[in-house]
């Protein structure tokens, strides 16, 4: 099955419902999310946390209006690979990585009861499996495709939806290994397509720590957006001096960065756009290109006016993200 998400306004009053409107305790405020996409309809979700934050319970990742959610898969079939981090409170602490791959959940791989607490018994449009390999020991991992509701659906009509087991308490009710998540980055094949331009949010809420109760009052969203970036060029000759000039933006905003002026397709020179975008450059007299052309390559960044929609009403929001892009201009002849 394949379902698109419908467009809509995110209005004040559905942020001001939002659930977790809840002011943020300073025991949780590193989560953050960023979000990519490559082509043959990959996505990438990079998830983290700090280790000196309580541990997450909960993360429902919000998937923009305008994606493409594709749940035809068989079970069994992979869609996906998983690396991630945690600190192993069992092993005092250490740094434990995870790999392995994410497969359509065959039937009777994720118990009844924990998949009912975690999607509040709300059935999945798909149930994902992340099959993580820790120092020889197999830690499945369930991810459900969930409908939004109520006020949220305004942000995506669809979430990812992950729920971890508290570090802090043996086993089995605790994590394997005391397992405190710190990082994940997941690459999924052919299951969420990509928006030209939209945000992805993350709700994330901890545990109270040591007592295995979720703390929702914790609660906080992390917005990654997603926007188109370009670079223009113009030139003009004056007093024989051929003279460069443009602008590198994303979303219509200015995006400070470096940028590669081409000859052709030789490199002639790399200079700083402005916190604006603009950037000026002088092509040396010796030099007998008549072919321009600018490139930028933007990695993913902090983005703080994301936040704003949700600051200003008071949802607790941290650690918004920009996804990266790459631009090349139209070509400039000057002879």
């Amino acid at each position: 099955m394949r379902t698109r998400t419908r467009t809509a306004v995110v209005g004040v009053a559905a942020l001001v419902a939002l659930a977790l409107a809840a002011v943020a305790t300073a025991a949780y405020t590193s989560p953050k999310l960023s979000v990519s996409y490559a082509p043959g309809n990959v996505t990438n979700i990079v998830a983290s946390a700090s280790v000196n934050d309580d541990a997450t319970a909960r993360a429902a990742i919000v998937i923009p209006n305008g994606s493409t959610i594709t749940t035809t898969a068989a079970p069994g079939t992979k869609v996906g690979t998983a690396k991630a981090q945690v600190s192993a409170l069992a092993l005092g602490g250490a740094l434990l990585p995870l790999a392995g791959d994410i497969v359509i959940a065959p039937p009777g791989a994720v118990n009844p009861t924990s998949q009912a607490q975690c999607t509040l018994g709300v059935t999945p449009q798909a149930t994902l499996l992340l099959v993580l390999q820790a120092a020889g020991q197999t830690i499945p991992l369930p991810a459900y495709i969930l409908p939004t509701s109520g006020p949220q659906a305004a942000l995506g009509s669809a979430q990812l939806v992950f729920c971890l087991p508290p570090p802090d308490l043996a086993a089995p009710v605790g994590a394997t290994f005391g397992a405190k998540f710190l990082s994940a980055d997941l690459t999924l094949n052919g299951v969420i397509g990509s928006v030209v331009q939209g945000a992805w949010a993350a709700f994330w809420t901890p545990w109270n720590a040591g007592v295995g109760t979720v703390n929702t009052a914790a609660s906080v969203v992390s917005p990654a957006v997603i926007a188109p970036g370009g670079i223009t060029l113009a030139g003009r000759k004056v007093k024989g001096v051929k003279r460069l000039s443009g602008r590198v933006t994303q979303g219509g905003a200015g995006v400070a960065t470096r940028v590669t002026i081409l000859a052709g397709t030789k490199r002639l020179a790399t200079v700083a756009a402005k916190k604006n975008g603009t950037f000026t450059y002088a092509v040396p007299k010796k030099s007998k290109a008549t072919t321009f052309r600018a490139r930028a390559v933007v990695a993913g960044r902090a983005a703080p006016a994301a936040c704003t929609p949700f600051a200003a009403l008071g949802v607790p929001c941290v650690n918004p993200t920009s996804s990266g892009f790459a631009a090349t201009s139209g070509a400039v002849r000057l002879r």
